[in-house]
């Protein structure tokens, strides 16, 4: 790149001189422009921006020391020569004091002079150019990086991660920012997806990722240049919004109350998904947002049932679904048993009735996790749980009562027990055997005959129970009975009742005949299962 060059002078042989002194070009200059004076020189500064201006000390009207400070002044960028026909100490002083970086003699004025000088101004201006540009590159590389770097400094206050020097420097890197000054007033909203679990089942990692991303950015975009959103964990978001401190309180509670009112609703219309947003009060330190952060972590746990001591999760989040309410719908679902699935459902459903906590939120963060435990089954099973996700979307939003959560979740888990069963003997058995085999998973505890079951699929018994044993390997009563010892092992497992309440549960009428058939079936006795499985 030529170094471009101006001369301001109001002799013109000494102007012509000068341009015709050296090629300049050779030297890795252009000589782009004269001036006579010196506002006639700061308006072709303007125009053509130089690298270098050569400029006469002595001219009528603005003087040349005049016309090197105001060029400092206005345009730093341009490095000056100063040039005179007198060897003056003020000229030498003043243009020197303003920032030239040589002064010359006109009558000693020959290649000689000048090359060496053009060499020092080349070497300041490619230096200064290069600096110039490493920090557009930096500039560049800071504004494309400075979202997430506010992002991670802003989770990393929030949890109160790092040393209290870095949390520090933390809250220093806002105060150069639009929003997080300490200048300004700010609010922290904490946004919870209901569902996530499920999602994060449904989804892949990287498939949650983007999702999570797409939250993130629609968070960003609600309150633009004035906050920040960062993902925290398990389907948590904090979203900072910095308010200027205005006069009207009521004017900043609008502003909050509308933003919040966005996050909620943009869930349910972008994501599909049911969410619960809280918001902290105002607050002038950044530094101080790990306090709110906790204040409003409890206040989320409260409004979705969260306990300090709780059955499951070592003590983490208090749930309706007991951990025996949990085994004996895994243990109901795979014995196909809609009834004893139902029953189940409506006991959580009168748990959640009874809490002492905001019933909407009780019922969201309980039907999530049965929707969860519902997708675990159809996938261990190697169903499609797709018609499940779908089941979750349709029952948006949360269902406002517990007897309609009762019935939404029974449905939803009778019509699963159905899949599974049709699944199960649609792969082992033909059609007839395979009705056969789910009217005895759906009506064992109370008992069916051969002969009732031949006459529902309106077959003659001694075809069915020809067809029966050669399928199954068992006779029809002997298939029910191993059913029932099956069933009964399942509940022994959950814990829950009692080897006396089990037995008639499965169907049997005499306590003694369950044992003998039980120790034959399983190779021990029941207390010795329960014993061996209830440790």
């Amino acid at each position: 790149m030529l170094l471009k060059v101006i001369s301001v002078d109001d002799e013109l042989l000494v102007r012509n001189h000068l341009r015709s002194l050296i090629n300049w070009e050779n030297f890795g200059f252009t000589f782009c422009g004269e001036a006579c004076d010196g506002n006639e020189g700061l308006q072709l500064i303007s125009m053509i921006k130089p690298h270098l201006a050569i400029v006469d000390m002595n001219m009528p009207g603005m003087g040349g020391v005049e016309l090197v400070r105001q060029i400092a002044e206005l345009h730093p960028q341009v490095r000056i020569i100063a040039l005179s026909s007198y060897d003056s100490y003020d000229y030498v002083r003043g243009s020197l004091h303003y920032g030239a970086m040589d002064y010359l003699l006109k009558h000693s004025l020959s290649p000689s002079t000048l090359i060496p000088v053009l060499s020092i101004v080349k070497e300041k201006v490619h230096e200064e150019l290069a600096k110039q540009t490493a920090r557009d590159r930096e500039r560049l590389k800071w504004e494309s990086a400075s979202p997430a770097v506010s992002q991670s400094y802003l989770k990393e206050l929030l949890i109160g991660a790092g040393t209290l020097e870095e949390r520090c420097h933390y809250a220093e890197h806002f105060q150069d920012m639009p929003y997080g000054r300490d200048d300004q007033l700010h609010v922290l909203f904490l946004m919870k997806l209901m569902h996530v679990d499920s999602l994060s089942l449904r989804m892949n990692e990287q498939e949650f990722t983007l999702y999570v991303r797409s939250i993130t950015d629609m968070a960003m975009q609600i309150v633009g240049d004035s906050g920040c959103a960062v993902y925290l964990e398990k389907g948590t978001f904090g979203v900072l919004f910095s308010l200027e401190n205005e006069r009207s309180e009521y004017a900043m509670q609008q502003r909050i109350e509308a933003k919040k009112s966005r996050l909620d609703k943009s869930l349910e219309l972008y994501f599909n998904a049911a969410g619960l947003v809280v918001r902290s009060p105002l607050f002038d330190q950044i530094a101080s947002i790990s306090d709110y952060y906790a204040e409003l972590r409890n206040e989320m746990d409260k409004l979705q049932g969260y306990k300090p001591n709780v059955e499951k999760n070592g003590g983490g989040q208090a749930s309706f679904v007991t951990l025996n309410q949990e085994k004996e719908l895994l243990a109901a679902a795979e014995a196909y048993d809609a009834e004893a699935t139902s029953r189940i459902i409506r006991d959580v459903a009168t748990a959640c009735a009874v809490s002492g906590h905001a019933l909407p939120q009780r019922v969201a963060s309980t039907s999530a996790e049965l929707f969860q435990l519902a997708v675990k089954i159809a996938q261990k099973a190697g169903i499609d749980a797709e018609w499940i996700f779908q089941e979750m979307k349709a029952g948006l939003p949360v269902p406002q009562s517990a007897q309609a959560f009762e019935q939404n979740l029974i449905a939803l888990y009778v019509r699963l027990i159905e899949e599974l069963r049709v699944h199960d003997t649609s792969a082992r058995y033909t059609r007839y055997v395979g009705q056969a085999v789910r009217i005895i998973q759906q009506l064992y505890s109370t008992g069916i005959t051969l002969e009732e079951t031949a006459e529902q699929l309106r077959i003659t018994s001694p075809y069915l129970s020809r067809l029966f044993k050669e399928e199954t390997g068992s006779t029809f009563t002997e298939y029910m009975t191993a059913y029932r010892i099956d069933r009964s092992a399942q509940l022994i497992r959950t814990g829950v009742s009692s080897i006396k309440e089990i037995y008639q549960q499965v169907g049997f009428n005499n306590y003694s005949y369950f044992i003998k058939l039980f120790k034959e079936h399983m190779g021990e006795t029941p207390h010795v299962y329960a014993n061996k499985h209830n440790k």
